[in-house]
């Protein structure tokens, strides 16, 4: 069994589990068991509960394909975070969780994360698809960007569209080797669109013991593609795909979902940061952050900068070595000059890799909050996205490295 499903799946969950709940679960997908009588739902409740903990002890590849799916998702939100994302949600459709049956919540065996995202899957399962899509886009920390041709292009969220590009994305996927199934959800938030792709992993191979003896079993794991896109400037954001995969996602989100095919292929699509106003400042760059007042203070960590020429024969920019210079306390760059006083930006002979910041927000306890940014240009910021989204991007913004792309029609209408 997957390493999620025996945290989820465990002997304690099994003796407290509501045995109704358990049981519409598994009868979803009757049909497809083998080697698992569900008619041990009508006789004594201890012996259902030893026949089901039996069951999820063995390996996984006997449990029906579809349970698997289940599990895994219902596993995400089964703990102490998944739990919040379920309240959050809750609250923005009007559900009281503690009183959805009428009765209250007297059990306190019924309040147990695993418990609660088992019930809201089955009962409430448009609060639990929001919740899934939530934690995905929340947790994840490393988006590419895109920039579109223009600004103002609006999405159609139609059932249609949406299956249409699924369809795209399940046949991408399975290019891939990660098998077929795939679902798309879309989402707004405030002036985003977010579609959460819940689609299949590798298939892994592992060996196990049972009994006494050695067996191999094999299961595939789901995962969830982010992609964030904003009308009002055209800029896409995807998340948790693999570096092959992102052009043919994004073209297939742009044709079914904007009706633009090839929105985001221009040669410049990508190049929305730069650390050239670091360069240009040397080893005297500080962060500006007067304009937010929750902003007490920048660090920069850690800076690498690399030897660099071009190959006189490929027209390419080589890097030759590279040195990386850390420092928690003070300031990195700074450091960087006074221990390599022959790094220089001005000639073009060193160029910076990434720097890597600590921003220190000021939320009114004792001590700051603290946040890491990884800064590697083309690239997209690299930094848990859970708070301060908002102010880490007006920050960057604000210091010249991101920069704002001009649409198409701007630029032709410049020429």
């Amino acid at each position: 069994m997957a390493k999620n499903l025996k945290k989820f799946v465990n002997p304690r969950f099994n003796r407290t589990v509501d045995l109704g709940l358990l049981r519409r679960l598994m009868e979803r997908h009757r049909e497809a068991f083998q080697g698992f009588d569900l008619a041990v739902f009508e006789g004594p409740p201890e012996k259902a509960r030893k026949a089901v903990q039996e069951f999820f002890a063995g390996p996984e590849d006997g449990y029906p394909e579809g349970l698997i799916i289940d599990l895994h998702q219902i596993a995400e939100l089964g703990d102490a975070n998944g739990l919040q994302f379920i309240i959050e949600q809750a609250k923005q459709l009007g559900v009281n969780l503690s009183q959805a049956d009428g009765e209250g919540s007297a059990n306190e065996a019924e309040q147990d994360p695993k418990h609660v995202a088992l019930r809201v899957f089955l009962d409430y399962r448009k609060i639990f698809d929001a919740a899934i899509a939530m934690l995905a886009y929340r947790t994840v920390s490393s988006f590419a960007e895109l920039a579109g041709e223009e600004e103002g292009v609006t999405i159609d969220t139609g059932e249609a569209c949406r299956v249409a590009f699924e369809a795209k994305a399940a046949e991408i996927f399975e290019a891939n080797l990660r098998g077929r199934y795939c679902k798309a959800q879309c989402y707004d938030d405030d002036d985003e669109l977010n579609v959460v792709v819940t689609h299949g992993a590798f298939f892994k191979t592992t060996d196990t013991l049972e009994a006494g003896k050695e067996r191999v079993i094999r299961f595939r794991e789901l995962e969830h593609a982010v992609l964030r896109y904003t009308p009002a400037t055209g800029r896409l954001r995807l998340g948790g795909i693999a570096k092959a995969q992102r052009y043919d996602i994004a073209e297939a989100f742009a044709a079914d979902m904007l009706k633009r095919p090839g929105f985001f292929s221009a040669p410049d699509a990508h190049n929305l940061y730069t650390l050239e106003p670091v360069e240009r400042a040397g080893f005297r760059f500080a962060f500006h952050h007067a304009f937010d007042p929750k902003i007490s203070r920048v660090q920069i960590v850690e800076v690498q900068a690399n030897r660099v020429a071009v190959d006189p024969r490929s027209g390419e920019q080589q890097t030759f070595w590279s040195t990386i210079v850390r420092d928690g306390r003070d300031n990195a760059l700074a450091r960087l000059g006074e221990i390599a006083p022959g790094i220089e930006f001005e000639s073009g002979h060193w160029r910076l890799n990434h720097v890597v910041i600590r921003i220190h927000f000021d939320v009114g306890g004792a001590k700051p909050v603290k946040l890491t940014v990884k800064l590697k240009p083309p690239g997209a910021p690299v930094f848990k996205r859970q708070r301060f989204e908002d102010q880490v991007m007006a920050l960057l913004r604000r210091n010249g490295i991101a920069h704002d792309r001009q649409p198409a029609q701007i630029v032709a209408a410049a020429e």
